[in-house]
């Protein structure tokens, strides 16, 4: 069987209880992540057990301030008064044009962005997303970040995978086998007048538990990154890409990932395609899908009810949150309902030769469909 491993390490299992959304900060030993509800943008939230904080992209800005307070409210539900990083994962409306709204009201320490804007964006958009985000930035740090850069959190390993259309030269440690679901003949050209290619994509590992979120990366960048060889390995979640659309979320890569869970940001009338869905469940070893809103375009592809956090057109603004353990289970909530679903690895039992104690091992063995 072939195995495509990067989430192996070997760890004494630890027990921690699960915490869900309250006015308290994260259990103290769990990386938790909440996936705010946009209606089609993006934003979210990691807060680790060492307190520190990252807010991924802050969704669309409006004179209503609908995205800034939802972020706000969960932020400060968390007792979170920075981020240590807000990251920007590109320059479009919804996914940077909100920074600086949320910025005035919780400030971030350091920004992290892929550098200049791509030459294929539209003007329209250059002036009224980015300019307006350096404007906020002002004289504090920016990192424009590389394929290969590591963002330095103390207990939660953030690796850039793509930047600015570019991608890992190198496969991460583990990774970098062949890669099956590759076809040249069938090699993706799509291109936009957007800033969407450029997306920074970012894997994160903490201890057994890792999450791939390639933000609205295209499927052009996606072959880049993936073929012929998979640079990254198998992981546990997947933030789908791109809330959805099939010009991202390619089966040579999901299927290549072989995600255990995927969750969709996707909006009522935006994104959550049949044709991705398909691909999603299609996926090896992939047990749920999760979805921000249920998908009008999607019809009975859709996931099941329990695992959708807005079920009418209604912009509601529930979110869904993603509770991980170092071992490498995480557990998953719809603030909806309050449904939530554990996901454990497996355990094999390791005893060290001329040692007198048993180890635990958390792995990934690749399981069939359930």
């Amino acid at each position: 069987m072939k195995v495509l491993f990067i989430c192996f390490l070997t760890f004494l299992l630890v027990s921690v209880g699960f915490d869900r959304l309250t006015t308290e900060a994260s259990a103290a030993e769990t990386l938790d992540i909440y996936v705010i509800d946009t209606c089609g943008g993006k934003a979210v939230i990691l807060l680790t057990p060492a307190g520190e904080t990252m807010l991924i992209d802050a969704g669309y800005p409006r004179q209503d301030d609908r995205d800034t307070n939802r972020i706000v409210e969960t932020a400060q539900a968390l007792g979170i008064k920075q981020f240590d990083y807000i990251v920007a994962t590109h320059y479009d409306a919804d996914h940077v044009g909100n920074i600086p709204q949320v910025d005035a009201k919780i400030p971030g320490r350091i920004f992290v962005d892929h550098g200049d804007v791509l030459p294929t964006a539209n003007e329209r958009d250059k002036k009224r997303y980015y300019e307006p985000y350096l404007k906020a930035i002002g004289d504090r740090k920016r990192m424009s970040v590389k394929p290969g850069d590591v963002i330095p959190m103390k207990e939660l390993k953030v690796t850039v995978v793509a930047s600015g259309g570019d991608v890992l030269s190198e496969p991460l440690p583990g990774a970098g086998l062949p890669n099956e679901f590759c076809d040249a003949a069938t090699k993706p050209d799509y291109k936009d007048e957007y800033d969407n290619a450029g997306s920074v994509g970012l894997l994160f590992e903490f201890g057994g538990f890792c999450m791939l979120d390639l933000a609205d990366l295209l499927n052009t960048i996606e072959y880049k990154l993936m073929c012929p060889n998979n640079p990254i390995g198998t992981v546990d979640l997947f933030m789908v890409s791109h809330h959805g659309f099939k010009v991202s979320n390619s089966k040579f890569l999901v299927h290549a990932i072989r995600p255990k869970v995927a969750i969709m940001n996707n909006g009522a009338r935006k994104g959550g395609e049949p044709e991705v869905l398909d691909i999603l469940k299609s996926s090896p070893g992939l047990r749920d899908i999760w979805q921000l809103h249920y998908s009008i375009a999607g019809k009975d592809k859709n996931a099941p009810e329990d695992f959708i956090a807005n079920l009418e057109e209604k912009c509601e603004g529930k979110l869904i949150k993603v509770s991980a353990k170092r071992d490498g289970t995480f557990t998953v909530t719809n603030s909806r309902n309050n449904f939530s679903k554990t996901y454990k690895p497996k355990k094999i039992i390791y005893k060290p030769i001329d040692m007198d104690f048993e180890v635990p091992i958390s792995i990934d063995m690749n399981e069939p469909n359930q």
